[in-house]
């Protein structure tokens, strides 16, 4: 949905997309703007949800958007120290001292008639 009623809090584009409502109806919807990509809940407070009352040291322009910096990509996840597969193969391997332990405790309890 675009409503040239509103725009974005955050950068005053009036392309704005409508993503979920609220499983009460009425209650609340969520928007977002289709320039900065901001998104809000019409519920929220006016700081939030009105260009007027957003914080000016948030606020962005055009210009801001075209010339911003490249946004850095997320690391790559650490790496486990131990990983899956030798995980596996490590309860593998005690597996059979288990077993040993566990048959030697049961022919322990229980003494032969």
């Amino acid at each position: 949905m675009t409503d040239t009623a509103i725009c974005c809090p955050r950068c005053a584009h009036t392309a704005i997309e409508h993503l979920f409502t609220s499983p009460v109806p009425g209650v609340w919807d969520v928007l977002q703007c289709g320039r900065c990509l901001y998104c809000w809940r019409t519920g929220e407070p006016d700081r939030r949800t009105r260009r007027d009352a957003y914080p000016d040291s948030f606020k962005l322009t055009a210009d801001d958007i075209d010339n911003a910096p490249e946004v850095p990509a997320v690391p790559p996840l650490a790496v486990p120290a131990v990983r899956p597969v030798e995980a596996v193969e490590a309860v593998g391997a005690a597996q059979p001292v288990l077993r040993s332990v566990s048959a030697q405790r049961a022919s322990e309890a229980v003494p032969p008639v």
